[in-house]
């Protein structure tokens, strides 16, 4: 990254909840730090970090939204969380002095990152109290979310898994300008997202289809804005 005006004109591009806390946090960086700054776009599906990696550098995310990803012993991955409000990725480790990183990383869409060395980073912050702040008051936010979701998580059963997992695609990828979202993930995937396994996974979407809360056209489950609706519904009672 050339300088602070390159780096805030990329910030600019970002949706406004992302811009406004990118820009509050590089508000005074200095250009030094910025010159440290490379540019990336992350395809769909590719890794940003894998844990047990050496932690060597910290990710701004532009844009796109992320995942967390654990690995069961069978070698499948599990997706355990979206990030859909982290915009820094892989300082829980810098500031806890952790030489690895302890989770790995995965885009669910393209990306558009920026990466800082680490101990860039962590000298920038160490002297920047703004920066600091914005970043503890975030971590914080996210361990609280974290453990709160953990805890929901752990007892809920397969079909509330999935009508969870529905509803915040649709709230996350349909287009405005369309009512029906097609999730083109196969079953298989679906079973790694919620932690079920696949047989499970075809027993309760058929659940779903039949309570007409979900439709399948050509082996994809589609949902429309009504059917969004009823699962909120079923998500909240």
């Amino acid at each position: 990254m050339d300088s602070k005006q390159q780096l805030l004109e990329k910030i600019q591009q970002s949706e406004p909840v992302r811009r406004e806390y990118l820009t509050a946090l590089f508000r005074y960086v200095p250009d030094a730090v910025v010159k440290m700054m490379s540019y990336k776009k992350i395809q769909k599906n590719q890794y940003i970090i894998h844990a047990g990696a050496a932690c060597d550098m910290v990710y701004i995310i532009l844009s796109g939204n992320i995942a967390g990803l654990h690995y069961q012993k069978q070698g499948r991955a599990y997706y355990f969380m979206d990030f859909n409000q982290m915009y820094v990725v892989g300082d829980f480790e810098v500031f806890g002095d952790i030489p690895e990183y302890y989770v790995s990383i995965c885009a669910t869409e393209e990306c558009k990152i920026l990466m800082l060395p680490s101990s860039c980073y962590l000298q920038w912050v160490q002297r920047d109290e703004n920066a600091l702040f914005l970043r503890i008051k975030n971590i914080m936010a996210t361990l609280v979310f974290e453990k709160k979701h953990e805890r929901e998580y752990m007892f809920m059963n397969c079909k509330e898994r999935l009508v969870k997992y529905l509803v915040k695609s649709y709230e996350n990828k349909h287009q405005e300008n369309h009512n029906k979202l097609k999730i083109n993930k196969t079953q298989s995937d679906l079973s790694d997202r919620i932690g079920f396994n696949v047989r499970s996974v075809q027993r309760n979407i058929a659940a779903l289809e039949k309570d007409g809360l979900i439709s399948i056209e050509n082996g994809k489950i589609t949902i429309s804005s009504e059917q969004f609706l009823r699962l909120k519904e079923y998500e909240n009672e």
